[in-house]
């Protein structure tokens, strides 16, 4: 297992990869569990806030989270001076999603094309597959010079 973020980004995309750990991403506790080229596993225990009155995860939660690998595996496939733009995303809920239990969310790179990305997101439960996403981005050179 591949941990090593150095491995992947110097300069400019490693700025990318440290900032991605900040504001909401890193409010939710995001920890890197695994990265290598085209892939990235995070994973997370929900905060007391993120909870529903039932004592579940609120699914709008697991629908922003899940951007974040998506990010970080197609982060290994990008040039310096590229960044990504979120286009669409389509997510399923297959199962419940209690509040008091792990979650790992798992990315892959689909295709990256010259403009444009796919990736697949998987969110499991205890080992059981709970949500899928299917995120499409833009792939545009930084203007702001952060990438």
């Amino acid at each position: 297992m591949n941990i090593n973020p150095d491995a992947f980004f110097t300069g400019p995309r490693r700025a990318l990869f440290d900032v991605s750990f900040t504001g909401y991403f890193g409010w939710a506790g995001l920890q890197l569990r695994e990265l290598r080229k085209g892939f990235a596993e995070v994973a997370f225990r929900p905060r007391e806030e993120m909870l529903t009155p039932w004592d579940t995860l609120n699914g709008a939660v697991i629908n922003g989270l899940m951007e974040h690998p998506s990010f970080l595996a197609l982060l290994t496939e990008l040039q310096d001076g590229e960044m990504t733009v979120t286009n669409d995303v389509f997510v399923q809920h297959l199962r419940p999603l209690p509040g008091k239990a792990e979650y790992v969310l798992r990315a892959s790179v689909i295709r990256r094309g010259k403009l444009i990305g796919w990736t697949s997101v998987e969110t499991y439960i205890d080992g059981t597959l709970s949500s899928r996403a299917q995120i499409t981005k833009s792939i545009v050179q930084d203007k702001t010079g952060a990438a």
